[in-house]
């Protein structure tokens, strides 16, 4: 049977296919429902908000796609599901069809959910305030190119372990870890600075640690916010996303977009070299 076949049954007669359709659609459904009742209080709802509400909401998809990806390639760690795969593919293949198609799941999932918040937005909330398509073409490559980055990560963090649950917890570890540990960090800089009470919006720009942090590829993630530029921001030159305004810059995080960008393929042959190996 086709690798690509195998994998996709696999993973939708169990729960975790079907489960993490419905978190992304769940998240696009409660976005609409949110703007409607924002209208409802308010008289007005941009329905670009709907979609910087999806963002929000989809952020729990991303964790739960992330525990199915690094337990899909944690195979190692069940004997028989290791012995059948290596016996009748190479390593190559099937770290590279897990990959693809994780990857290519992941995007159709997110972006479907995106469309139902964008049309439902279009239809039910105020469309006097347009999207900007150059803005969001280039939301949608900095998402693309991110998510190469946690594909990669993925790869290498299950190269680690051989178990599903320790590779899970070390993933997600990495990943939300290093900035918990720097939004501590920054507070605790700001305070002994003296300086604590400056606006959120500020620190980047006056932590030092902060400024260090800008580096790390999850920075990336901010650019999200470019998926819902309207016109308005554009003029402005300012965009609002997560309760926080940045500035309008297509060089908006581009530390974080540099070492994306060369980490991704160095974390990918890291991986591969710890795989191929390893022994059944």
């Amino acid at each position: 049977m086709n690798l690509w076949r195998m994998e996709l049954i696999h993973l939708f007669r169990s729960w975790r296919g079907w489960t993490l359709s419905g978190i992304y659609l769940l998240a696009s459904l409660i976005s609409l429902f949110v703007g409607f009742f924002i209208e409802r209080a308010n008289g007005s709802f941009p329905y670009s908000q709907a979609i910087d509400w999806y963002i929000t909401f989809s952020i729990v998809g991303t964790l739960v796609f992330i525990g199915i990806v690094v337990s899909s390639l944690a195979f190692d760690g069940n004997r028989d599901s290791s012995i059948f795969l290596r016996t009748r593919f190479s390593m190559k293949q099937i770290l590279l069809t897990k990959a693809t198609v994780y990857f290519l799941l992941s995007q159709i999932l997110f972006f479907a959910g995106f469309l139902i918040a964008l049309l439902g937005g279009l239809i039910l909330f105020d469309t006097s305030d347009h999207l900007n398509f150059n803005w969001v073409l280039w939301g949608l490559l900095l998402y693309l190119i991110s998510d190469l980055f946690y594909v990669a990560l993925m790869l290498f963090t299950s190269s680690i372990f051989r178990g599903p649950v320790i590779s899970v917890l070390f993933t997600l570890a990495v990943i939300l870890g290093f900035p918990l540990i720097g939004s501590t960090l920054i507070s605790l800089e700001l305070l002994m600075r003296g300086l604590i009470e400056i606006p959120f919006a500020d620190w980047e720009t006056t932590s030092y640690v902060a400024k260090a942090l800008l580096w790390w590829p999850t920075a990336l993630e901010d650019t999200q916010g470019f998926l819902g530029v309207t016109n308005s921001e554009v003029s402005s030159g300012y965009i609002s996303f997560l309760g926080v305004s940045y500035p309008l810059d297509a060089h908006f995080r581009q530390d974080a977009l540099i070492t994306t960008i060369v980490s991704t393929p160095i974390l990918a042959f890291l991986a591969w070299l710890r795989f191929s190996k390893r022994e059944i």
